[in-house]
């Protein structure tokens, strides 16, 4: 096996012309960088390789005169020049440096050409990601692999750059990188970009010695504090940035909302928060980028005020159940607003839709009917105190904005609240049952309260514990059920789960869009409504009720339930194994049950263990390259009975590349750079 290093080479730098022929420590700049290459061990020879444009005949004249093989090919097609080089010496593999580096340590090259020759990989490197100072790149490629991406590589980025083809596709070219043992130094910036990066390495070889080593550098970094800081002063890869930034407007450009945001403009004068649900709100969404204001949705799809079209996630955070404007939905209320909707007195549908629920429902004997979630969680905990004459509530997760939901542990978003108000709930973490029992001994409690499932499935036996927990505590036990509701199964997760709660709060499922919210339970704890005040003008609102029967009709006869866990498994079975593919499987996960999941991302950490990316950065960026493909990405995806297979299959294909440009901004270190707009923000900040 021939393994040969190419240098690449050019006189035509925009910030730094000429620079190969500048003189770094008495000899031109690619003198030093091939005659420190060529001691790498394991090496069968070097090659420069450079462009056939006359202003590089200088260069190529300087590289043979000091014994080294030149290369010369196409400037703009770098990759096909790369290739033409290594077939010069007929190398099986290329070690590729670029002739910017000149503290290149032939002992860290050596490595990566030991590692391929183990056999077994296509592509060795040392970074993806880097581990090492910028200056110290290597990459050693397969001929082969060079071959393939030569024809089937279509972007400048990808042939200006050589690697990205591979880099991109791990799952056909095997790889392997190298990281630094003693901790990352990608922060140390040693290649040649600008004049001022050559008197730098300049004056750390004047310190160092001209065939210094890494570790002698870096102990040079450490003992003169002014050339550390100096190697800090710029980022590193701004070229393949650059480029990597015109690829990603190439591959699919960014939406144009130049309307979204004169609606913006018109409303922070009139809206606090400039919204009506924080959750839909900008800060949610990578801001500059994204649009704000949605105007029509037909089935799984919706268009913003622009005219710019996406498969809806979100679903109106989770309520649209059988896609926008459904004929029989829309039916069903439009029948009911031509008879009226809004009555002085009750309307029979309250006993049409409360039979139905009853007969539904394991744990409703009887039902109340609200407008939002927060409306039924706060009416199950008035009537737990109404019921046991206790105040302490203990409970897991968010349960609406009134003032015994806020987090009494953190107290975010707390402003208004009177800290007695908080003093009353207490949080128990999930899937922790003597965790709750601590909670329940320390004083006695109204309720406990949780969502039966969210991200994480509850662990065999936790229900079933939580359950027990209450009633010997004496405590009311209320699922909120206002996202799983009909979600998960017909009667939502307790049927799923085979746990009944004695309360129960529903509502985002079942009136696909309208509002519509249920209080239900067993008979002995719904009794305390004939007394405690829970009423208002809408409660009874008919369209929503009629709604809700229609919504019910379609899910039955279409068996929803089938549909989205299909389709959700197909997404998250499918990011799960992109996420792998890609390298960023510790980074990211697609978590949840398939008819709900939600992808989250996790913080990147530096050695030392401080946070290089936050989790929110990563879901920024990913979220603008999913938007720019015509995905409306929240994190939350909704499953409903309008995601159809194309749907589906169109969103993988976003997810593939969101993730191609998660992975390059992680190998780059440029998670920032490639965001091209404000990063989310999240929700429950500190009031």
């Amino acid at each position: 096996m021939r393994i040969i290093a190419v240098i690449q080479a050019r006189m035509s730098s925009r910030r730094f012309p000429g620079k190969m022929l500048a003189l770094l420590r008495g000899q031109p700049l690619i003198v030093q960088v091939c005659r420190r290459v060529a001691r790498t061990p394991g090496l069968d020879g070097v090659v420069v390789a450079t462009s056939d444009h006359a202003d590089d005949a200088p260069l190529a004249e300087a590289a043979a005169q000091a014994g080294f093989a030149v290369h010369r090919g196409s400037l703009e097609n770098v990759l096909e020049r790369f290739l033409g080089a290594a077939r010069v010496l007929h190398a099986d593999a290329a070690l590729r440096i670029t002739g910017d580096c000149p503290l290149s340590d032939p002992l860290v090259l050596g490595e990566l050409v030991a590692m391929y020759r183990a056999g077994g990989l296509e592509y060795v490197s040392n970074v993806s990601p880097p581990t090492f100072p910028d200056g110290l790149d290597g990459e050693v490629i397969s001929l082969a692999a060079l071959e393939i991406a030569q024809r089937e590589a279509t972007e400048t980025h990808q042939r200006e750059h050589v690697t990205p083809f591979v880099r991109e596709r791990r799952d056909r070219f095997p790889a392997f990188n190298v990281t630094h043992v003693g901790g990352d130094h990608s922060d140390l910036h040693w290649s040649i970009d600008r004049p001022e990066d050559m008197r730098l390495v300049e004056d750390i070889l004047a310190v160092a010695g001209d065939d210094a080593d890494l570790p002698r550098l870096l102990m040079v970094m450490k003992e003169h504090p002014d050339l550390a800081a100096r190697s800090r002063s710029h980022r590193p890869n701004e070229g393949a940035i650059k480029t990597f930034l015109m690829a990603m407007e190439e591959r699919a450009p960014r939406p144009v909302i130049a309307h979204s945001e004169a609606l913006w403009q018109r409303s922070l004068p009139l809206i606090p928060a400039g919204t009506q649900t924080l959750s839909k709100g900008p800060t949610q969404w990578v801001r500059g980028f994204a649009p704000k204001y949605l105007v029509r949705g037909k089935g799984s799809h919706v268009w913003d005020v622009d005219g710019n079209e996406f498969i809806d996630y979100p679903m109106g955070l989770g309520p649209v159940t059988l896609g926008h404007a459904h004929p029989e939905v829309t039916a069903a209320i439009t029948k009911q607003l031509e008879q009226g909707n809004c009555f002085t007195l009750m309307h029979p549908l309250e006993i049409e839709l409360a039979e139905r629920l009853t007969k539904i429902i394991p744990c409703a004997e009887q039902i109340r009917f609200g407008k939002n979630g927060s409306d039924a969680t706060s009416a199950c905990i008035r009537a737990a105190r109404a019921k046991t004459g206790r105040t302490a509530i203990a409970r897991h997760g968010y349960h609406g904005w009134q003032d015994w939901s806020i987090e009494s542990t953190y107290g975010l978003r707390a402003k208004g609240v009177p800290a007695e108000i908080m003093a009353m709930t207490t949080s128990f973490p999930y899937n922790d049952l003597p965790a709750l029992e601590r909670v329940l001994s320390a004083r006695p409690c109204a309720a406990v309260i949780l969502e039966p499932v969210n991200l994480t499935a509850p662990l065999p036996g936790y229900l079933q514990g939580v359950r027990e927990l209450a009633t010997r505590f004496g405590a009311v036990l209320i699922f909120d059920e206002v996202i799983t509701g009909f979600r998960y199964a017909r009667a939502g997760a307790q049927e799923y789960f085979g746990v009944t709660p004695d309360l129960c709060a529903m509502g985002k499922g079942l009136a696909n869009g309208q509002p519509l919210s249920i209080v239900c339970g067993r008979r002995e704890f719904m009794q305390p409504f004939e007394e405690i005040f829970f009423s208002f003008t809408f409660g009874g609102e008919a369209s929503a009720l009629a709604a809700g029967m229609a919504t019910l009709d379609v899910m039955e006869r279409e068996n929803y339930w089938a549909h989205v866990w299909r389709q959700g498994a197909a997404l998250q079975n499918c990011y799960r194994a992109l996420a792998k593919e890609f390298g960023l499987i510790a980074y990211t996960d697609c978590q949840g049950l398939p008819p709900w999941t939600i992808v989250t991302f996790n913080d990147v950490k530096k050695d030392d263990g401080s946070v290089r990316w936050t989790g929110l950065q990563m879901k920024t960026l990913f979220q603008q390259e999913m938007l720019r493909r015509g995905v409306l990405f929240s994190g939350s995806q909704f499953l409903s009975l309008a995601h159809s297979d194309a749907d589906i299959a169109r969103t993988i294909d976003a997810y593939r590349e969101a993730m191609r440009v998660l992975a390059f901004a992680l190998d780059l270190h440029a998670v920032d750079a490639l965001t091209q707009g404000e990063c989310n923000e999240v929700i429950f900040k500190r009031g």
